[in-house]
């Protein structure tokens, strides 16, 4: 843990935290303080915790209180004591996937198509690189559809898209593909997608990407991968694998989501 985040994360303006006026013991209180900032990833694996001697400062009780905070976490397997080295996180942080309906998901993917004007870049049946070929289990010599876009709104380029597909024939006229979601025309030839799958991330715009979207090179971009699967008896076929590159100035990705 670095100086600066241990100051914030440790100091005595979290006092009131563990108090002598609560109904819990002390030591609960502080062992729940520490455990919460270990599961939620703020404090990190291997990350090491201030010393018996620094907690009871901060926190104005006995080393006794500390003593026994520590030794539930450790016997949660939260933390690790080691003589001379001091206590330290051995718990792994792992985001969970946001959960939101599929339902909403399509839906949100036809908002954008019908809101946009698309420019096809590139539109063909085409051999797929290693790395996508290897996501769908496919041999060397399958072809996929494979689909390349950028869209603009209100003159502006927002986004490029690239798409590889399975199971999908080229259509008589790429046109279709100018104000319609691809996930129209899969549904009306027959493919249903079943389990969407999608990860966030920012990268810098390469120097193709860049031209495509009148932005500098290196300029952060929103990166969007999704996955799209349909079922197959009781297992799932990876049927399209999209690459979205939005330009933050121009684009907000929003979900809107209700506990059930």
């Amino acid at each position: 843990m670095t100086d600066l985040h241990r100051t914030a994360l440790f100091n005595e303006s979290q006092r009131h935290h563990v108090s002598a006026e609560r109904p819990l013991p002390l030591y609960h209180q502080l062992y729940t303080f520490i455990k919460n900032f270990i599961l939620d990833g703020t404090l990190h694996h291997a990350e090491r915790l201030p010393s018996e001697i620094e907690l009871a400062e901060i926190f104005n009780v006995s080393r006794i209180t500390v003593k026994r905070a520590v030794n539930e976490l450790a016997a949660e397997q939260l933390v690790e004591r080691a003589r001379g080295k001091g206590t330290h996180v051995i718990y792994k942080y792992t985001p969970k996937p946001v959960q939101a309906p599929l339902l909403g998901i399509l839906q949100e993917i036809d908002s954008i198509a019908a809101d946009s004007v698309a420019e096809i870049i590139s539109c063909s049946l085409a051999l797929p690189p290693q790395s996508i070929r290897s996501e769908f289990a496919i041999d060397r010599n399958a072809q996929l559809f494979h689909l390349v876009r950028k869209r603009e709104r209100a003159g502006a380029f927002f986004g490029y898209f690239e798409s590889w597909t399975a199971g999908v024939k080229m259509p008589s006229t790429t046109d279709i593909f100018i104000h319609e979601s691809r996930h129209k025309y899969f549904r009306e030839n027959g493919t249903n997608v079943s389990h969407v799958k999608q990860n966030l991330s920012a990268v810098a715009a390469s120097e193709a990407i860049a031209a495509h979207l009148h932005v500098p090179v290196g300029s952060p971009l929103l990166s969007l991968v999704r996955l799209s699967y349909s079922q197959n008896g009781d297992r799932e076929e990876l049927v399209d694998h999209l690459l979205a590159l939005y330009n933050p100035e121009l684009f907000q990705y929003q979900m809107d989501m209700k506990l059930e």
